[in-house]
C-alpha cells in the first residue's frame, strides 16, 4: 500500500506503464503489487537482457519510472528515468498502509510483456486485468489450488509464465 501511495504521488493512474527490474523476490513481489493497487500496469524487464533490449522496452512503452534494486542499476539505462530502489525502505517513511481506492477496472492493463518477436524485433503484449483473473481461476480450477496449496514460482519477471506463478498463488489463497 505504501509503494502504491508512493506512486499515486508520482502520477500512476490506470494503463501507466511503469518498468520493473528486479531479481526474483521479495522486492520483486511487492512491486508488482504496488504497481497494480496504484492503478498502473507493470511492464517486466529481465536485468540481465542484453543493453539493447532493455532500452528497446523502456522507449516503446514510455516508462518514465523503474523500480529495481541498488545493485542492478549499473545494468539499466536510467538517464532521464525516475528510479524507486526497492531496497531502500525508507523510500516509503512517512506514507500510508492505508488500501488506496481502485481506480483500475477489468479492460485496464495489468501488465505489457515483451516477447522475442518472430522479426527479432520485441514486441509487447498487452495483458488486461480481466485475463489475469480468468487465468487465475483456470489455474486454480486445473489444479485445484487451495489456500493450503504451494506454488514455486521459477519463471523470470520477464517471462508471461511468471503470471501463473504468482497471480495464482496470491488470488488463490
Amino acid at each position: 500500500n505504501q509503494l502504491a501511495h508512493v506512486l499515486r504521488d508520482r502520477g500512476v493512474k490506470p494503463d501507466t506503464l511503469i518498468a520493473i527490474a528486479c531479481e526474483r523476490s521479495l522486492e520483486m513481489i511487492i512491486g508488482i503489487l504496488g504497481i497494480l493497487k496504484a492503478g498502473g500496469a507493470y511492464v517486466p524487464i529481465d536485468p540481465n537482457y542484453p543493453q539493447d533490449r532493455i532500452h528497446f522496452m523502456l522507449e516503446d512503452t514510455k516508462s518514465t519510472i523503474i523500480l529495481t534494486q541498488q545493485h542492478l542499476l549499473e545494468k539499466l539505462p536510467i538517464e532521464g528515468k525516475e528510479i524507486i530502489l526497492m531496497d531502500e525502505p525508507e523510500l516509503l517513511n512517512g506514507y500510508s498502509t492505508s488500501t488506496l481506492a481502485p481506480l483500475s477496472q477489468s479492460h485496464h492493463l495489468a501488465y505489457v510483456i515483451y516477447t522475442s518477436g518472430s522479426t527479432g524485433k520485441p514486441k509487447g503484449v498487452m495483458i488486461e486485468h480481466v485475463s489475469v483473473l480468468n487465468l487465475s481461476q483456470a489455474e486454480k480450477d486445473f489444479c485445484n489450488i487451495s489456500s493450503q496449496s504451494r506454488i514455486l514460482c521459477v519463471a523470470s519477471i520477464s517471462f508471461d509464465a511468471i503470471g501463473w506463478d504468482i497471480f495464482g498463488a496470491l488470488l488463490n489463497g
